[in-house]
């Protein structure tokens, strides 16, 4: 269909695929004819066109680095006492000031032959619980909004809906929007979701939120503007976009707020951290560098660098005060006791997400990150799926990302 000749050399999956026409170039067409004596002419009507060579962005220390931290860290958990069901992980890296890959891996481990399966595409290909990851960008929604306002305090305590006790997996007593971020308070995004509701919390009492569906929306909205939710365009085939959350309760817009809901691929929570590291505009994420004239330096076309949108600057503030959160999970909150002593100052967010259905003690745990924290250059996801048992993206995600971000 696409004029190659039975025999040509074509690319079948990935990269080779994804850019098979540039690589192939193009087949000589000849039109063969004969004179009245029967000898054949031969006359070219399309020329051969070499293909050209296309370089990537990924850094190939830090992908072999990458690949060989995943894999054994999959190899030494997977499958032992409270991990029983971890089987899977993926990991990231990505330029935060242009969206180019940098690295990216990922494994699967069949938990009773230990078999590796190397699956790095499973980071465009595969959706996740992002979990508290995403407070962020509820904290920013929230300030945007007007529904909080900046160091506005509240107290993390057992929340009481009409009966039903909601609350962060510990108390944090009296936090602000940096705090919040800091100690991971689901009470404080609990907050932020009932006011976007135009509801106000009150003990005991039901939540009256007449336009469910449009307070979600709204809340959609927000997340989206850091590529949440969206296709990221990857150059890579395959990509998957996102599993949307349905139904009609106000508890949805609870549980929306810190990540309990809809899922993301994992190359979606680098464009959305990307996005809050680099200050506010939204990169498509590229592993194409350059297009180059074989066996020359002509640049053909350039990649990276592909800005799709910018948040609003009169909100500048407000991701400033989510830039100081994520500094805070790792100087004194969640974070802290994996990433605070690093020579390299990190900024980030734990997530901690219960897998579906609930109750079954399967959780999805991620940390995401970037450094140097006031000068970002670089960004990673961690994604660690299947664990079981009670553990944190703090205790076990973030000290991966140490190990990758000590070694660039």
């Amino acid at each position: 269909q696409r004029g190659f000749q039975y025999n040509a050399e074509v690319g079948k999956s990935g990269l080779e695929y994804q850019y098979n026409d540039v690589l192939s170039g193009q087949a000589q067409i000849s039109k063969i004819t004969y004179d009245s004596s029967g000898l054949a002419k031969q006359t070219v009507t399309r020329s051969a066109v070499k293909g050209n060579d296309v370089y990537l962005s990924i850094d190939i220390d830090l992908q072999q680095q990458l690949d060989s931290t995943v894999k054994t860290v999959l190899t030494e958990n997977g499958g032992t006492a409270n991990r029983e069901n971890f089987s899977t992980l993926f990991m990231s890296m990505m330029d935060p000031n242009n969206g180019s890959i940098l690295a990216m891996s990922g494994y699967q481990m069949d938990l009773d032959s230990k078999k590796m399966t190397y699956f790095a595409s499973g980071c465009y290909q595969s959706l996740i619980n992002p979990g508290s990851s995403v407070k962020g960008a509820t904290v920013y929604m929230g300030l945007s909004e007007g529904v909080i306002s900046p160091g506005e305090v509240i107290v993390d305590q057992p929340m009481d809906i009409g009966g039903q006790t909601f609350g962060s997996y510990e108390n944090h007593g009296p936090v602000n929007d940096i705090q919040a971020l800091a100690v991971s308070s689901n009470v404080y995004m609990f907050n932020i979701a009932i006011r976007i509701g135009g509801d106000a919390y009150v003990e005991g009492q039901s939540l009256h939120i007449n336009d469910v569906s449009g307070s979600l929306n709204k809340m959609r909205s927000y997340y989206s503007m850091f590529g949440l939710g969206n296709k990221t365009g990857i150059d890579a085939p395959g990509e998957v976009e996102s599993y949307m959350g349905v139904g009609f309760k106000p508890g949805m817009l609870l549980n929306y707020a810190i990540g309990q809901m809809d899922m993301y691929t994992p190359i979606q929570m680098n464009t959305y951290v990307s996005t809050i590291a680099n200050g506010g505009k939204l990169y498509k994420p590229s592993f194409m560098k350059s297009i180059r004239e074989v066996n020359s330096d002509e640049v053909i076309e350039t990649g990276g660098g592909v800005l799709k949108s910018v948040l609003p600057a009169k909100n500048a503030s407000y991701l400033n005060r989510v830039q100081q959160g994520f500094r805070a999970v790792v100087a004194e909150g969640n974070a802290s006791n994996a990433l605070m002593n690093m020579d390299v100052h990190v900024a980030g967010k734990t997530g901690t997400a219960e897998k579906l259905p609930r109750g079954n003690g399967k959780y999805i745990l991620s940390f995401i990150g970037f450094a140097p924290a006031d000068d970002p250059q670089v960004l990673a996801l961690c994604v660690i799926n299947k664990p079981q048992g009670v553990y944190y993206g703090g205790t076990i995600a973030a000290p991966v990302v140490k190990e990758i971000f000590e070694n660039i």
